[in-house]
């Protein structure tokens, strides 16, 4: 890859899906990255029922990584979008996992098994 920033980029995706994927037999529960699509992009992981989006760079646009997260989790079906940002000199699992505040009220209702109210 002749370009830094994709390879930093295409490293990180990696060095989730192999995190999030230790102690998962499953291949069924496995996290996969996905391809490039363009326009309509499907994000970077599918971690079913989230749709990962991976950023590893110096300066952070939260608002921007989670809308581009959640558009993305729209575009493919899933039902909830997580940006998943690398933390500067720390391992896989020190990095940040960020969503909005209504997809944190969806997956918490999920868990408890109640209807989260419509927004």
């Amino acid at each position: 890859m002749a370009n830094v920033h994709k390879a930093r980029g295409t490293a990180w995706e990696s060095a989730l899906r192999d995190y999030l994927n230790e102690g998962l037999a499953d291949r069924n529960t496995q996290v996969r990255r996905n391809a490039q699509t363009g326009v309509n992009d499907i994000g970077d992981l599918d971690a079913y029922p989230f749709t990962g989006e991976a950023k590893a760079v110096k300066a952070y646009d939260l608002a921007g990584f989670v809308e581009q997260a959640n558009r993305e989790a729209r575009n493919v079906g899933s039902p909830f979008g997580v940006a998943l940002i690398k933390r500067p000199r720390k391992g896989v699992g020190d990095g940040y996992a960020v969503m909005d505040v209504r997809t944190f009220r969806r997956v918490r209702a999920r868990l408890l098994g109640v209807d989260a109210p419509d927004d």
